[in-house]
């Protein structure tokens, strides 16, 4: 008989899989149409494996990877084309008996400009695929009649029909998951540990102190831009009246560490905060700032949520799964235990030190985090900072 339950644990074709086949599909039927027609010369049948390329390139396991890689692919693609161009036109005005030195000659030139040219427009993650696009067109076959730019045109426009056929594949059917959260759909288990120490957050000086940016996601978006999903960072200093930065379709949370401030929310409420205690605002309220102390400030953008939970010694907290985790040291000499049934992180903590965790599991395995002090006493202060950030599964 048939083993069912073995049966289903078989890895099955997932849908990255089919919209990828379905992308292609999608160019080759275009392509084979399109070429029966005389004299148009785009999208011919020996453009085909270019935008072929540009689907696999394209169709990516998450909407933001998605656009990244068409993005890289378009960058590349028009300044691969335009260097192809111009060596054509070289390789084209040389005599026969001499075009394979020329060619090599060429070929070597043209790779050694791309790479210094994307370098200093600092457009880095397009090299390979730009690359790429200028060796396959300047040595793909030719018709005698055709100019060598209209040649590099024709191919640098095949590329982009693939991107485009991708990428909006990938978007319209089966929409995946912000990239933030793409662990939630995998076959397996995510898990990242990760250890910042204290000294190595970025840190911006204002008057009467500093802000300490301790993580930020995506790791590439810019506070100022406003980029980003979620941010957590600590503030230091004294305030005799500031205010904060407006944030619309974002919510702040503040998390009094040491100190009194007195916040004043505009129209709303105001609220003088002792340490340990929280506040909860919307980021687009004008909130007045005045008082001493450290605080720590999560801004998450909408469809996130987070919590601030403290961490006491000897206390086991289970860890939220599918989701963004950071553990923030209060204490020197603070023992982080992370376990489940299978792996055990035991990590030695000193004051300011960030740990970060995501965890996305597939199943019904848990982790729990513990944190206690070396010399073991109890005390009634807490000895770490727990920030989770998680998919607003309610707004769905």
């Amino acid at each position: 008989m048939v083993d069912l339950e073995k049966l289903q644990k078989i890895p099955h074709p997932g849908l990255r899989n089919i919209k990828t086949a379905l992308a292609a599909t999608i160019c080759i039927v275009l392509y084979t149409l399109v070429g029966r027609i005389e004299g148009l010369p785009l999208a011919r049948l020996e453009g085909l494996p270019l935008a072929c390329i540009a689907v696999f390139i394209c169709v990516q396991d998450s909407v933001d990877k998605s656009w990244k890689a068409g993005r890289d692919r378009a960058l590349g693609t028009l300044l691969g084309g335009a260097f192809a161009s111009i060596a054509g036109i070289i390789m084209a005005a040389v005599d026969v008996e001499q075009t394979l030195i020329v060619a090599a000659i060429v070929a070597f030139v043209g790779i050694v400009l791309y790479i210094f040219a994307c370098n200093l427009l600092k457009i880095e993650n397009s090299i390979v695929i730009g690359l790429a696009t200028y060796t396959i067109i300047l040595f793909s076959p030719m018709s005698a009649e055709m100019e060598p730019v209209l040649h590099a045109l024709n191919r640098t426009l095949d590329t982009l029909i693939g991107i485009v056929i991708g990428c909006s594949v990938n978007i319209l059917l089966f929409r995946p998951r912000p990239e933030r959260f793409r662990g939630c759909d995998t076959v397996n288990p995510v898990f990242h540990y990760e250890r910042r120490q204290t000294g190595h957050h970025k840190t911006v000086r204002w008057e009467g102190g500093y802000t300490e940016e301790l993580y930020i996601y995506p790791e590439d978006a810019l506070y100022q831009n406003m980029d980003f999903d979620f941010r957590v960072a600590v503030n230091r200093g004294v305030v005799e009246r500031g205010c904060y930065r407006t944030f619309p379709g974002f919510k702040r949370q503040t998390l009094l560490l040491d100190g009194e401030i007195h916040l004043t929310h505009k129209d709303a409420h105001d609220v003088v905060l002792g340490p340990y205690e929280q506040d909860v605002s919307l980021g687009d309220w004008e909130t007045a700032c005045s008082g001493h102390g450290t605080d720590m400030t999560l801004l998450t953008a909408e469809g996130v949520s987070g919590r601030f939970d403290l961490l006491y010694c000897g206390e086991r907290l289970e860890l939220a799964n599918s989701a963004f985790v950071s553990l923030y040291c209060l204490r020197d000499g603070a023992k982080l235990y992370l376990n489940n049934a299978r792996q055990t992180y035991k990590e030695e903590l000193a004051q300011g030190d960030l740990v970060l965790v995501s965890w996305f599991p597939n199943g019904n395995e848990t982790y729990q985090v513990e944190v206690r002090h070396e010399t073991e006493e109890s005390t009634t202060e807490p000895l770490a900072v727990m920030v989770t950030v998680r998919e607003d599964t309610e707004k769905e």
